[in-house]
């Protein structure tokens, strides 16, 4: 890390912002861990032999990057299980606090918001609808439906959405808070900020290779 995050931040053309955790907790209200239990269970009906294991992940974005690794035949229903379970999750999303003030600060200094995220882009824009938020985001690029493969570290999403908003990749910043987010950033040759909000986080963002953690969005006004 050699530029400080406002430097980083103030460079940029245009930023991008992941969604579960920069902008809001997806499953504050609606546990991720009980989403992965049902997408197991859907497994289990279709008679899956769970090798490598995953009978006790707690992560349902693994179980969907599982299927789609080892059992290709259920992946159409697991996403469309998690693609549900994901609208209903951002009805009671807590908004990160300050995220507003940022993505609004950063669109009245004439650069454009995009969301780039590994949640399902029907999530992402009703939740920008219900908080009245989908006016200053230019472009969601979220999970490709059914395409595990193209999610972060993949950076497809990023380059996407520098090419929908029309501007070089090298040109854009990604505020993410994990590893896959930092990944994703230096594959496509963006900048990045890691949001540590959570303990152990910085560490991980740094050995990811952030280019500048902060850890409230505070940091960014």
């Amino acid at each position: 890390m050699t530029e400080t995050h406002s430097a980083i931040l103030d460079k940029a053309k245009a930023v991008f912002f992941d969604f579960d955790g920069p902008i809001c907790s997806v499953f504050a209200g609606h546990a991720a861990d009980g989403i992965a239990s049902d997408l197991i269970a859907i497994l289990r009906q279709h008679e899956t032999v769970f090798r490598p294991a995953i009978n006790d992940e707690t992560d349902p974005m693994d179980v969907l990057r599982w299927t789609g690794a080892h059992k290709q035949d259920s992946l159409l229903d697991i996403e469309d299980y998690l693609v549900e379970a994901e609208i209903k999750a951002v009805e009671s999303a807590e908004p990160t606090p300050f995220a507003v003030q940022v993505m609004r600060h950063i669109v009245e200094s004439g650069r454009p918001v995009a969301v780039v995220s590994n949640n399902s882009t029907a999530a992402i824009h009703r939740y920008l609808v219900r908080h009245n938020l989908d006016n200053i985001v230019s472009f969601i690029s979220g999970r490709v439906h059914a395409d595990p493969a193209s999610m972060k570290p993949n950076p497809l999403s990023l380059t996407l959405a520098a090419d929908q908003l029309g501007v070089s990749i090298t040109d854009t910043v990604l505020i993410g808070d994990t590893a896959t987010d930092i990944e994703a950033s230096h594959a496509a040759g963006a900048k990045s900020i890691g949001y540590a909000n959570k303990p152990g986080k910085r560490e991980t963002l740094s050995r990811a290779g952030a280019h500048a953690i902060i850890e409230s969005m505070t940091a960014l006004l």
